[in-house]
């Protein structure tokens, strides 16, 4: 009875490794990468008020506008690819530049399917930027001093990491991130 057990119990164990092998994401085993990036371009966000959105990236984190563009009519296979609304309008985007040279695209879209209603955070396709900053304790009274609201206390991780985030006062959320000194 026991060699049946422990040749159930294998085969048991063989067949749950082997669903959890086939169950593991193919990119999982990838040792190349598939692409080789070279750091982070840009990052892009939607707004419903182009001009106070440039505002507040100057105002907040000293960027610089580098482009204005308002763009013609938007073909319907973009719509489609881009899985707009179909009633949609690019009526204007901007590249503003933070001092590190990351650039911010921002735009803004017109229509009358357009949802204004945020996304809450843990739903999927809900994204935030992460900004690194040398002073997180410095930013977030900055930030507060601004009147921007706060989501938390600076937090500091094991690794020295802190970190915070605030909204944008439409709504989107962004994080400040920094490193604690070490005490010398």
């Amino acid at each position: 009875m026991k060699p049946y057990r422990i040749a159930s119990t294998f085969l048991a164990s063989s067949l749950l490794l082997g669903a959890a092998s086939i169950a593991t994401p193919a990119f999982s085993a990838v040792q190349t990468p598939l692409v080789a990036i070279s750091g982070l371009d840009h990052m892009g966000i939607n707004v419903p008020d182009l001009d106070k959105a440039i505002l507040f990236f100057q105002t907040t984190f000293g960027a610089v506008l580098e482009s204005d563009i308002t763009p013609g009519a938007i073909p319907d296979t973009w719509k489609t690819a881009f899985h707009w609304h179909p009633s949609s309008d690019l009526k204007r985007f901007v590249m503003m530049r933070l001092p590190d040279g990351t650039g911010v695209e921002i735009f803004q879209y017109s229509g009358a399917e357009i949802g204004h209603d945020r996304p809450h955070q843990d739903d999927d396709a809900a994204t935030h930027m992460a900004l690194k900053t040398r002073d997180v304790p410095a930013s977030f009274r900055a930030i507060q001093q601004a009147g921007l609201q706060t989501l938390n206390e600076p937090v500091t991780n094991a690794d020295g990491t802190q970190w915070f985030y605030f909204l944008t006062p439409w709504g989107s959320q962004i994080e400040l991130v920094g490193k604690v000194k070490p005490a010398p």
